[in-house]
């Protein structure tokens, strides 16, 4: 999660920043390009590492589910 918010803080914003100055001027020059490769890039990279993020949640979420079960239907058994 830090690596996402790093990328998000110092690669994102920074591009989308410079992307949009130079639309607005009317450069659509290489630099544009390549800040908006740049960008394309980090993006794809942050859903990646965010999806797996939410994978591995998902996991222990369900790890958690299936040992906990047994030990609440044993509580209720007792009461």
């Amino acid at each position: 999660m830090p690596f996402i918010a790093a990328n998000g803080i110092l690669i994102l914003i920074p591009s989308a920043l410079f992307l949009a100055a130079r639309a607005q001027a009317g450069l659509f020059d290489a630099s544009f390009y390549g800040v908006q490769a740049l960008e394309l890039l980090a993006g794809a990279m942050n859903i990646t590492l965010i999806g797996l993020n939410f994978r591995d949640g998902l996991k222990l979420t369900q790890w958690r589910r299936k040992n906990e079960f047994p030990r609440v239907l044993w509580r209720r058994k007792d009461p």
